[in-house]
């Protein structure tokens, strides 16, 4: 069975969006593009909400390079219920069960399923235990205010810490896997 991934840089209180959708404030330099370009290459899906598909849409069709290589050449899921229409290459709008389309997607062979940004839409993965490994790159910035990256959840979710890698920019990648209820 595939696993899905949420893929997320956070500010060290904990969100991923300064007010207005911005994400300029993150770190991104070349020790992260060569994290990025080492990890996405066992994925070959990407999974987002709306607004997150909105903001990718507008951006990587134009960009170059190795990410933009990869994130226009995988296959990527938009969930959405009001959105009509989805012209990213390779792109399939889900207006139906995000929870049954998920699991359907990974049942499938393939590689490991990415979520980037998506808070919404992660939350009712994470809320039906979809999500098997939380990879975070914690920013050295305390942003005040903004959009969390996790939102309430109805119980607590145990986390076992399965990799770490300290960036020279300050920025701190860790990896974690739920851990079953005992």
């Amino acid at each position: 069975m595939r696993k899905v991934i949420m893929w997320d840089m956070v500010s060290v209180d904990g969100f991923f969006e300064a007010p207005g959708h911005d994400i300029s404030w993150f770190v991104f330099e070349d020790e992260l593009a060569g994290y990025i370009d080492e990890t996405q290459r066992e994925g070959d899906t990407l999974l987002f909400g709306r607004v997150t598909y909105e903001m990718m849409a507008s951006y990587w069709p134009e960009a170059e390079g190795d990410i933009a290589t990869y994130m226009n050449g995988a296959e990527k899921y938009v969930f959405s219920r009001s959105l009509t229409r989805a012209d990213w290459h390779n792109t399939t709008l889900v207006a139906g069960d995000a929870v049954a389309e998920v699991e359907r997607l990974k049942a499938l062979d393939g590689g490991s399923i990415f979520i980037f940004g998506s808070a919404d839409f992660a939350a009712v993965l994470v809320e039906k235990g979809l999500v098997d490994e939380y990879r975070l790159g914690i920013n050295p910035v305390l942003l005040g205010s903004g959009v969390p990256l996790f939102k309430p959840v109805p119980k607590r979710t145990t986390l076992k810490l399965t990799h770490t890698r300290a960036l020279k920019s300050g920025v701190v990648i860790l990896h974690y896997q739920p851990q079953p209820d005992v």
